[in-house]
């Protein structure tokens, strides 16, 4: 039986929308987007005095922010700075601080002679590398409004410093592993660990006492830059080579030395 002209036609039609639609929707697949997998980004661990609020003051006992923020501290010559390492290297000016207790240290004439200053000394020397920060005043300074005589003006120590302080003292422990051997002789302390495949030991150095506290309080993650470990002549040769400077220029009417 044969089609009859008009059939034919349609037919013809028929093949034609449907062969434009089978290039179309081939044209639809490869125009697909492909799935795509959105991850937030990780929120920033919180300072271990802003997770545990029953510790706060006592590993922030100041107005401000006693934390080692290596991004957010300015860098400066390393002769400004009031830890240094003996030659070469990187310095970072931090935050400056006030004890908390400033309502007893304001001097009668207004403003105050208490200021802390924590800085940061980064640097290598020999196979070790070395980052060392230290918070520290100057007891004897002499402003305009005249010396510094209040008792209440001291770097606090803190002997509950334990391993969660170290692991966030400063941007070489953030990143450590395997913690061990935390070894504590009053304000003084060391501990083990990692950073990648070297080996490292992170300490805090308490500095002269002074009234309720130290005239400074000083830490050093110190890390061999090859697979050996770090020996304690390592962090004694470390410890005895920075340059921890007392004096505060800023602001000071007495002349270095006097």
């Amino acid at each position: 039986m044969q089609a009859t002209p008009g059939l034919a036609s349609v037919m013809a039609g028929l093949a034609i929308i449907a062969s434009a639609a089978g290039a179309w929707a081939q044209q639809t697949e490869q125009l697909s987007l492909p799935n795509v997998t959105v991850t937030a980004p990780a929120t920033p661990a919180p300072a271990p005095y802003l997770r545990d609020p029953g510790k706060a003051y006592q590993r922030n006992p100041y107005n401000g922010r006693y934390r080692v923020e290596e991004d957010k501290f300015r860098e400066v010559p390393c002769t400004t700075t009031r830890i240094a390492p003996a030659t070469g290297g990187r310095c970072l000016q931090g935050y400056r601080l006030l004890p908390g207790l400033t309502d007893q240290i304001t001097n009668p004439r207004g403003g105050s002679n208490c200021d802390l200053a924590l800085d940061v000394a980064i640097y290598s020397s020999g196979h070790l590398s070395i980052e060392a920060d230290t918070l520290i005043f100057d007891p004897y300074k002499l402003t305009a409004i005249g010396p510094q005589t209040s008792a209440y003006c001291y770097v606090n120590g803190n002997s509950g410093y334990d391993q969660e302080d170290f692991q966030d003292m400063n941007q070489v422990t953030r990143r450590g592993t395997n913690w061990r051997n935390l070894v504590s002789n009053g304000e003084d302390k060391s501990i083990e660990f990692s950073d990648g495949p070297h080996n490292c030991i992170a300490v805090q150095k308490a500095g002269p006492k002074w009234a309720g506290g130290y005239i400074y309080i000083m830490h050093a993650s110190i890390c061999a830059t090859d697979t050996t470990a770090v020996r304690p002549e390592d962090v004694a040769y470390v410890l005895g080579s920075l340059q921890v400077r007392q004096y505060d220029p800023v602001g000071n009417l007495r002349k270095p030395g006097e």
